[in-house]
């Protein structure tokens, strides 16, 4: 797998210099000498994992992190360099710190979310009329205004959090890559892979090539991540896939390998079920082999198929399957789409996917996965949002069939206590899913403004604001909504200066 890593000081990164320096060698890059009133540079231990710098022209270049100045700049440490290095914030797309994985990892699941998009990893401790306080591992207790937090999830899927990122390529593959020019090309077939990972995201060229990992999805399972399209869409999701080698067909009867117009999907997933996602409809595909091997696809029948996204956009795309009882749902933008429903291998062994593995192929288009969450699932089939209102707050309990609407007044000795038309109400803690705030009794977003970076969590969570000058294990940031907080960086696992929540401005120049 290529990826275009720096592993010197070249000329292509020298522009980002403080200063714009261009000096013809590496030897003649000035030093910068820390003053007494600089940020303090601490050694990063033998075994931490590089941290990796990422330009917004997309090169990459290796080292540690070693804190901002003034300016803003950040400082950048590399082994080969006598002293820490400075570049110039804006020229900067990502930090991924510890090649995606957090020094400490989070507690929990927990989490809230705030107005603009902000999820913050946390607990509920504490919540009246106008404020809103939860314990986090990264900056201890935080008091927010109330209006300001659009959602609690106390138990978000019910179960363990399996994979989340994509923060490196570190255990995915790529299937299908042709190796050799097409023998009518004018140009060689390999110009690069056709997935290519970079920051916290996967890229593809469009090609009928795979890409996998093993997540040991259970039996009860989520899959969910952000999705970013140009042109038509035209993606596949596989999961519960075995990643099982069928037998090549002969070369005469190379038309099976193309059924229901996707190209190869036993050849990649093997026993799998493969979602076609398109602009308007949606095929769910059973992938089998036989036990010689012999692969074959099968459309699953639904009542309705029909969805609706732009022809170049972004959504939500979340998956729920039940292999025990072969419920299929599917979700966009948290709002439900369709459901398939399966023989499940509770009853007889007729669900098709019998691995833990989740592949993509994308046909035609240009796409971005982010944002991958797999975790164990409930069984709950829907969320609040599917029932969120203007007037009335919504409590879904983590048994996903009961909800309750009326007005939540408050939270103590661990339960939360909720005012309807039909009585007072407590809930503890652990028995609630989500709870969504009455939409007319929330702020409005803040508007966007220049210079806002993004801290992100693992394996969940996120935080926008203005990071301020400090040392390279200390962050400071401004929160439009939160304050200025102090966080600890082992948490943290990317900071995004672009804060890339924006869609067609993010992508690589390359797509």
């Amino acid at each position: 797998m290529k990826r275009r890593v720096l592993t010197s000081l070249t000329l292509a990164a020298l522009p980002f210099l403080a200063g714009g320096a261009q000096p013809a060698a590496l030897d003649q890059v000035r030093m910068i000498e820390t003053e007494p009133v600089a940020p303090r540079v601490t050694d990063p231990p033998a075994a931490t994992p590089p941290d990796l710098l990422r330009f917004t022209n997309s090169n990459q270049l290796d080292g540690h992190f070693a804190g901002l100045k003034p300016g803003p700049l950040v400082l950048w440490r590399r082994d080969d360099l006598a002293a820490p290095v400075e570049f110039k914030t804006d020229q900067i797309r990502q930090i991924v710190l510890r090649r995606g994985q957090p020094a400490k990892p989070l507690p929990g699941p927990s989490s809230v979310a705030l107005v603009n998009g902000d999820r913050l990893p946390g607990t509920l401790v504490a919540l009246d009329a106008t404020t809103v306080t939860i314990e986090t591992a990264f900056a201890g207790n935080l008091t927010l205004p109330r209006d300001a937090v659009g959602m609690i999830a106390p138990n978000p899927t019910g179960g363990r959090i399996l994979y989340a990122g994509p923060f490196s390529d570190e255990g995915w593959s790529i299937t299908g890559q042709k190796e050799t020019p097409d023998a009518d090309a004018s140009t060689p077939a390999d110009k690069g892979p056709a997935w290519v990972h970079a920051g916290a995201a996967w890229y593809n060229r469009p090609d009928a090539t795979a890409l996998r990992r093993e997540v040991a999805m259970p039996d009860l399972a989520v899959v969910r991540f952000q999705l970013a399209w140009k042109s038509r869409l035209s993606l596949v999701l596989a999961f519960h896939a075995d990643f099982q080698a069928p037998r090549k067909p002969p070369a005469e009867d190379e038309s099976k390998l193309v059924q229901n117009g996707t190209p190869g999907l036993p050849q990649f997933f093997g026993n799998a079920y493969a979602l076609n996602l398109y602009p308007n409809y949606v095929i769910l595909n059973r992938c089998r082999l036989d036990a010689e091997g012999h692969s074959s696809i099968e459309r699953v029948q639904a009542g309705g198929t029909n969805i609706r996204l732009p022809e170049t956009g972004e959504a939500a795309v979340e998956l729920r399957c039940n292999r025990l009882t072969g419920e299929i749902s599917l979700y966009l933008n948290d709002e439900f789409a369709m459901q398939w429903t399966e023989p499940g291998a509770k009853d007889a062994p007729g669900y098709a996917g019998k691995g833990g593995g989740i592949g993509f192929l994308a046909t035609g288009t240009q796409v971005r996965i982010s944002d991958l969450l797999v975790a164990e699932w409930n069984g709950m089939p829907d969320s609040a949002r599917s029932m969120q209102s203007d007037g009335q707050d919504i409590v879904l309990l983590a048994n996903g069939t009961d909800r309750f609407a009326g007005e939540v007044t408050g939270f103590g000795q661990g339960a939360l206590k909720l005012k309807s038309r039909y009585g007072e109400f407590q809930f503890p803690l652990g028995d609630i899913a989500e709870v969504r705030f009455a939409r007319n009794r929330l702020a409005k977003t803040p508007p966007a403004t220049a210079g806002l970076s993004r801290v992100r969590f693992h394996p969940l969570g996120s935080l926008s604001g203005t990071l301020e000058p400090g040392r390279d294990n200390h962050l400071t940031l401004v929160s439009p909504l939160a304050g200025k907080l102090d966080l600890d960086p082992d948490y943290a696992v990317m900071l995004d200066f672009q804060n890339a929540n924006r869609f067609l401005d993010d992508w690589d120049p390359q797509f």
